[in-house]
């Protein structure tokens, strides 16, 4: 854009970019495109609805084996070796509050790390990729997408594990617990721009996702207390959103529960928010320099 000031003279403004494509001049289509995206991933989901039926059921149907084990080893619904580690023996309600969350690590890893490389597949990203649009707004509108879905199935989860079992939660602990989530899952989106980028140059990319799912799964306390891991593995569970999240949800949810005090839980999850969110944009901004460079764009 060029102005002119009182003497005549020609001066050139530059316009401020973020390193991910991202301008404040076009923002407001850059949500425009996210949004789309969102949308076309719906289309595609809802024209095949046998498989989205699955997809929304399968939460529930995976979170029963863990629930039907915990009663049958355990020999009922309470758990005194539990309630001595947490405070809380029943064994239904801490682990549905531990396994909600699997989906939303899938979510972050999974959708979010495929989301370009899906693209790919389609035979889509080349066309994509010269258009104006950020490739970074392909990736937030599958996070969005998936963000959505997997809440869906989560609610159904909710629904049917409460209608067969009962849920002791604590009704006033919902809205922290609520923005505790929200910031779990700022971080989880730093996660799935790093595998979304990953995945570009290696190509197959679900060894990534697949190791990273896997170390999340163990490191997080979803089906144990964090204090029965060995403590190396309790200190390396600081660095990941999802292990101080599930120790602040449960202590606003479940009454009596009584976790490892680990800091202030709010502060530790804002800073790992602004510490994966910002590691996952510059590896996706080398990656996406880099691709463009060596021309493996079209490899697959």
């Amino acid at each position: 854009m060029n102005l002119k000031d009182t003497s005549g003279k020609v001066h050139k403004l530059r316009e401020v970019k973020c390193p991910t494509g991202f301008t404040w001049s076009n923002i407001k289509a850059e949500l425009r495109a996210i949004w789309e995206s969102n949308i076309k991933i719906w289309k595609l989901d809802l024209a095949y609805p046998i498989s989205f039926v699955r997809q929304c059921i399968s939460p529930f149907v995976f979170l029963l084996p863990f629930i039907i084990y915990g009663l049958a080893v355990i020999g009922g619904r309470h758990s005194e070796n539990l309630e001595r580690l947490v405070g809380t023996g029943d064994v239904v309600t801490f682990v549905f509050t531990g396994y909600m969350i699997i989906g939303f690590i899938g979510t972050a890893v999974w959708a979010m790390g495929f989301s370009i490389r899906r693209e790919q597949w389609f035979g889509t990203l080349e066309s994509l990729y010269v258009t104006p649009t950020s490739r970074l707004s392909l990736v937030l509108g599958m996070a969005l997408h998936s963000t959505i879905h997997q809440s869906l199935g989560t609610a159904i989860e909710f629904a049917a594990i409460y209608l067969i079992f009962g849920l002791a939660l604590q009704i006033q602990g919902i809205l922290p617990a609520l923005l505790i989530f929200a910031l779990m899952m700022l971080a989880l989106y730093g996660f799935g721009i790093l595998v979304s980028a990953l995945s570009l140059i290696l190509k197959e990319g679900w060894i990534v996702a697949e190791g990273l799912h896997s170390i999340m799964m163990i490191l997080s306390p979803v089906a144990y207390p964090l204090i029965v891991l060995p403590t190396i593995a309790q200190q390396a569970s600081s660095v990941l959103p999802t292990a101080p999240a599930l120790v602040g949800m449960r202590a606003f949810l479940i009454e009596n529960y009584t976790p490892q005090v680990v800091g202030n839980i709010f502060l530790h999850l804002l800073a790992l928010d602004v510490i994966w969110i910002l590691f996952g944009i510059f590896i996706f901004y080398l990656t996406d320099i880099y691709i463009r460079k060596t021309g493996n764009l079209a490899k697959y």
